[in-house]
């Protein structure tokens, strides 16, 4: 009867096939992730590594520390500056922050003095002076600004230490020893009043006259003039270390969070059907599922179809028992349901272009693993297919025994909408389904990170669940045709 009906033989392929490229096209890349309430600041860094900074280490390495960092928020690197505008031109991105490949340089030349980069101005750092900009996106104005900000504070913890820093260190310099020798000026004890002939003496010349000629006493003077200076102010601040370059040690407290860092992974596909996007490792898999165990509605109807035909009630009366006709009818039903697994798998492969596996894995190594999930998949939707049918007497009732608790189940074991999206309090219904095991075994196997090491045992148990609710099913359609048999009931 099926093979006479080839469009529903079709559609059994064609329609999940339509629902998968539909939803592939309209969804966005984080479908099935929860949503993160922390702030995504994506980052391109093209401040070269050796680029003369701080402790060995690059300018553009200590502001993605400080990021690191700071908590609630996640910091993604992009690899270039192309990646960086197509992003933020496909809305994809609200803003992304660059650091230049002069950055480095740029942030030795800050200084407080009048021939150094002033990067400060009201409202924060001129980044444009120390070589950053943020390429931000005119729609999302809003998400852009706060991401701007903390791009901002970021700066500042980097800067404003490191000049900090680098004007104490200057206490001590000959240079500045020189400036403040010749401005300050002592009064003279009355003893000496005579013999100097002067009511003020500067420092520079207390020096020379304590170093007694003696260019090198009189050096090691004024060192010790700078050091004196530098632990009196260090004494008065002594909250603070004034000679750290770091946010850290200038403060002297460590971070209390860190954020996550991600480098960026393009998982928007290519061209119109978006191939080889993420997304499709979870559509793939959901809606084969959802069309497996909608076989139900198949079976139920050439079941009554074979009751108003008189073939039902023929084969009561044959020498078959109720277990010989399950096997009987279930075999084909298993076969329509393995093949539609495997087309749909093929499909997603070669039109949507999904992986069945791991990077590295071979091909026969992928098929071997999926094969037992789309076995016992359709051993599972097979059972509930033919409990439906044995209980099933119109059309109707076809879709309110099968149909109707096929989507039900379907909606809550993940298949329409991902568990991850559901309240946690909620996630422990989808184990009560046997699509919430399907897709549990699925999902490990087709992770859509290309790095994921599937746990085999976590496979196992999801195929060992559907196993068990194809018993149950199978045992009540055996209960039902039994019941029938005895009661002498017509088809």
């Amino acid at each position: 009867m099926l093979v006479r009906d080839s469009r529903s033989l079709l559609l059994l392929v064609l329609l999940p096939l339509v629902f998968i490229l539909v939803l592939g096209v309209l969804l966005g890349e984080g479908f099935g992730r929860k949503a993160d309430d922390r702030i995504r600041v994506s980052l391109v860094d093209l401040d070269p590594l050796d680029a003369r900074g701080f402790d060995g280490k690059s300018w553009g390495h200590w502001v993605r520390e400080d990021l690191r960092q700071t908590s609630d928020i996640v910091l993604e690197i992009l690899p270039d500056l192309e990646t960086a505008e197509r992003l933020v031109a496909s809305h994809r991105r609200a803003a992304v922050m660059v650091i230049g490949p002069d950055f480095s340089q740029k942030i030795q030349d800050c200084s407080f003095l009048s021939d150094g980069i002033n990067p400060f101005v009201r409202d924060g750092v001129a980044m444009e002076r120390v070589g950053v900009r943020v390429i931000k996106d005119p729609r999302q104005i809003a998400t852009a600004g706060v991401m701007e900000q903390v791009a901002q504070v970021s700066l500042l913890r980097v800067v404003l230490p490191y000049m900090i820093g680098k004007a104490f260190e200057r206490l001590s310099y000959p240079d500045f020893i020189d400036i403040l020798a010749k401005n300050v000026n002592l009064p003279v004890p009355p003893a000496l009043k005579i013999v100097l002939r002067k009511e003020v003496i500067t420092l520079s010349e207390l020096l020379a006259m304590a170093s007694a000629g003696n260019e090198d006493l009189e050096r090691s003077l004024r060192a010790k003039a700078g050091a004196g200076v530098q632990k009196s102010i260090s004494t008065q601040f002594s909250r603070y270390n004034l000679l750290g370059k770091t946010w850290a040690t200038l403060t002297r407290s460590q971070a209390a969070g860190g954020a996550t860092e991600a480098a960026f992974v393009d998982e928007s596909g290519k061209g119109l059907f978006k191939r080889g996007a993420a997304r499709y490792q979870l559509l793939v898999p959901s809606y084969t599922v959802l069309f497996s165990f909608l076989l139900v509605m198949l079976v139920g109807s050439l079941v009554v179809a074979e009751r108003r035909q008189g073939t039902w009630q023929r084969l009561r009366l044959a020498p078959l028992s109720p277990w010989l006709l399950l096997v009987g009818k279930g075999l084909p039903v298993l076969a329509i349901s393995v093949g539609q697994g495997l087309l749909l798998l093929l499909a997603g492969k070669l039109v949507f272009g999904m992986r069945w596996g791991p990077e590295g894995t071979p091909v026969v190594g992928q098929v071997a693993q999926l094969m037992p999930v789309v076995l016992c998949v359709s051993l599972a939707a097979t059972g509930l297919a033919l409990l439906a049918a044995t209980m099933a007497r119109t059309e109707l009732q076809v879709a309110l025994y099968g149909a109707l608790p096929a989507l039900v189940l379907s909606l809550l074991g993940g298949c329409v909408l991902p568990t991850e999206l559901f309240p946690e309090s909620s996630r422990w219904i989808a184990n009560c389904t046997p699509q919430g095991w399907a897709l549990l075994a699925y999902r490990e196997l087709l992770d859509p990170d290309p790095a994921s090491t599937p746990s085999l045992a976590t496979v196992g148990q999801g195929c060992l669940a559907l196993l068990a609710f194809a018993g149950l099913f199978l045992a009540g359609a055996w209960w039902n045709l039994r019941r029938l048999w005895r009661a002498g009931a017509s088809a």
